[in-house]
């Protein structure tokens, strides 16, 4: 919107024109009066109205348009030439503007020189330019005065046009009057920017012929549309086609200064998962790592990292440990909202150990990645180009065809063994620790081209000191903690019964449990108040049990889930590969497709039912000369696992000895998904 009427402005104010034009003469508005057909009329800028006017104007503006005054549209429906203040003015407007009053100030000095009229004064002035007698400076101040439209004559003004500049009132007026585009949005912009502002991102040649359907007025071109979507505000324009996280990034954000904090004043914490493939510590197979990376703002200096299958709390909390016992006490821990920070392992206010260490965490916003962009920058700075350094890289920018080839060769090797081409990751390990003490000896910018070592060490030479835990605490501190309930001496902690004969005294009464995630052994019992009680072992009144630790259960719960996801696909594979057996004996009927059939009169269903029953001695038959690869029991079939389970049985039933690896998979075998669904299968056919 640039200029307004006192009409506009009594309908936007909902007052009568006539009680707006009084208040326009009372408060001195600023105006313009240009001729109209049929008189003159007055013309007022909103910028110089008062600022209740002038939020009446914005409201009236976008009930009509729908299109917020804070985006920069120029509709194309006309332009109008305009005086501009001198916020407005391009540069170009004002050397004209100062040009001009250069000319004005050399007709009142030669005025007052010679004594001559205003009228001889101006006439000389020209003839000296023209005639080459004039300095060089106003020669070019002349020529510059000029306004280059309209006549184009011999470069210097008329003497009407320095008379024009005379009658000037302010210097304002000196500024040459440009022709701008009309601000006011076409009355279709509203209609057209509810089809065109749609998630699913339409083209504009879609959303206009979906807008020329419903529209009832006069139907704009496709290319004042165009024109029209060119001149809109970014934001403006993008609303409704990106969702409120993505139009972030569009829209301004707050700079953090972290000049006035000290080391360990503010740790922050992140995942991320590695972009290249390196082998499972355990079974040698390719899976992508977890890494977790604790980094104080103040330095930028990585304090501490974890490598684990996944963001959970275990590698949070290693990270944390291994910076803590390094580097001391973080005040403030500032991480987003994942579930390796959210549990009570972490963040409750009596067991959680941000808690018991004295930090406090903070949690970002959801989906504001941004607000975290010092650990963010790190990924993209350090990891990603370790992950690309690497063979089995397969990252969004790892070509197609490599990708695919090293993926084959790996699961090649797997399959009918040989070299894998993929880091192992004891060596992977090292690997990162290089990558990370590089990353912490490199320069930043952000730091004045100090890197994170040397910033932390010029800290401790000014007499800063890291607030650090006795190792006797670290011992006991990084233990997890849960609360529990004595019940006659025992406490349980992931279905392990720990009993002491000091708890008895305790029963009813709550208590705090501290376990060790890698030893099931015992637990450290505490009040309340976090006083040692006892400590307390495992199945202490039992004579025989056979204890799991946290993380074996973990694993076996997930290897659980695998295994039942592989057998419904395997049975999926040779349902569509041999069809649907049929469980008719020969001589029953069977009604196909509304008829009544003997089963003797189906040789393909004869087919199936053979087939289906010679599966299994298919199975391992390999088409190829090459050895037959021992398969894992992963990687068995159910009736391969469930024979081999019977077998190994019937050995522990007679007295062998067998391995610690069998004993303990005859063990966990038969709490399986895959074993139970056999077991009833098998049921179910004897029933039959």
């Amino acid at each position: 919107m640039t200029q307004v009427t006192l009409t506009q402005i009594a309908e936007a104010v909902g007052m009568s024109k006539r009680a707006i034009e009084q208040r326009a003469s009372n408060e001195a508005w600023i105006f313009e009066e240009r001729p109209v057909r049929g008189g003159r009329q007055r013309f007022f800028a909103p910028t110089e109205l008062p600022k209740d006017v002038r939020d009446s104007l914005l409201r009236h503006h976008v009930e009509q348009t729908g299109v917020t005054s804070s985006c920069r549209y120029l509709a194309p429906t006309g332009k109008v030439t305009v005086p501009q203040s001198e916020a407005d003015l391009t540069d170009s407007q004002r050397a004209e503007r100062d040009a001009r009053m250069f000319v004005l100030s050399a007709i009142a000095r030669y005025q007052s020189q010679t004594r001559c009229s205003q009228e001889a004064a101006m006439g000389a002035l020209l003839i000296w330019a023209k005639s080459g007698q004039a300095d060089e400076v106003t020669v070019r101040v002349l020529r510059l005065a000029r306004d280059t439209r309209g006549r184009k004559g011999d470069g210097f003004p008329s003497v009407r046009t320095l008379k024009r500049w005379l009658s000037a009132k302010k210097v304002g007026d000196l500024a040459p009057r440009v022709t701008r585009p009309d601000m006011t949005p076409p009355p279709w912009s509203k209609a057209f920017l509810a089809a065109y502002q749609q998630p699913q991102k339409p083209s504009v040649e879609d959303c206009y012929r979906t807008f020329a359907l419903s529209y009832q007025g006069e139907l704009p071109s496709i290319h004042q549309v165009r024109r029209f979507l060119g001149k809109v505000g970014t934001v403006t324009r993008e609303a409704g086609r990106m969702g409120p996280r993505e139009l972030k990034n569009l829209m301004p954000f707050v700079r953090r200064d972290f000049s006035d904090l000290e080391p360990n004043d503010v740790w922050t914490a992140d995942g991320h998962t590695f972009d290249a493939e390196v082998q499972h510590p355990d079974h040698g197979r390719p899976f992508r790592p977890e890494i977790t990376v604790f980094m104080d703002v103040a330095t930028r200096r990585v304090v501490g990292w974890s490598i684990n299958l996944a963001e959970s709390s275990w590698a949070v909390a290693d990270a944390l440990r291994s910076g803590v016992e390094q580097h001391g006490v973080p005040a403030l821990i500032y991480v987003d909202n994942g579930s390796g920070y959210r549990n009570a392992m972490m963040a409750d206010t009596a067991t959680g150990m941000v808690g018991r260490i004295g930090s406090t965490m903070t949690h970002s916003l959801p989906y504001n990645s941004q607000a975290k962009g010092v650990i963010e920058r790190f990924w993209g700075s350090t990891m990603v180009p370790a992950a690309k350094a690497l063979p089995s890289y397969i990252g969004a920018t790892m070509d197609r065809q490599a990708r695919l080839e090293n993926f084959k060769v790996s699961r090649k090797a797997i399959k009918y063994g040989g070299v894998m081409p993929i880091i192992p990751f004891a060596v992977f390990r090292d690997y990162l620790q290089e990558h990370i003490s590089a990353y912490n000896t490199r320069a930043h910018r952000s730091l004045g081209k100090v890197s994170p070592d040397l910033c932390w060490a010029n800290f401790e030479a000014k007499g800063w000191q890291a607030e650090r835990m006795q190792p006797a605490e670290l011992d006991t501190l990084f233990r997890p903690r849960m609360q529990r309930t004595v019940a006659r001496g025992e406490v349980v902690i992931s279905n392990n019964i720990y009993f002491s004969s000091t708890l008895l005294e305790f029963h009813g009464e709550k208590v705090h449990v501290a376990y060790d995630i890698h030893n099931v052994q015992k637990v450290w019992v505490f009040t309340l108040e976090g006083r040692l009680i006892t400590t307390a072992d495992v199945n202490g009144n039992r004579k025989s049990y056979f204890p799991k630790a946290v993380v074996e259960q973990a694993r076996e719960k997930r290897a659980e889930g695998r295994l039942a996801r592989i057998e419904v696909k395997r049975e999926e594979i040779f349902a569509e590969l041999h069809g649907t057996q049929i469980d008719a004996s020969a001589g029953e009927q069977v009604v196909i497709a509304g008829r009544v059939m003997n089963i003797d009169a189906l040789p393909a269903a004869q087919a199936v039912i053979q087939a289906a029953e010679e599966v299994p001695a298919d199975i391992p038959r390999i088409r190829s000369a090459k050895p037959t690869p021992v398969l894992s029991r992963s990687e068995k079939s159910t009736e391969e696992n469930y024979a081999d389970w019977l077998a190994l049985d019937t050995r522990i039933a007679s007295g062998e000895t067998v391995s610690e690896a069998d004993a303990r998979w005859h063990r966990t075998y038969q709490q399986t998904a895959q074993f139970r669904a056999h077991v009833k299968k098998i049921a179910a056919h004897r029933a039959a």
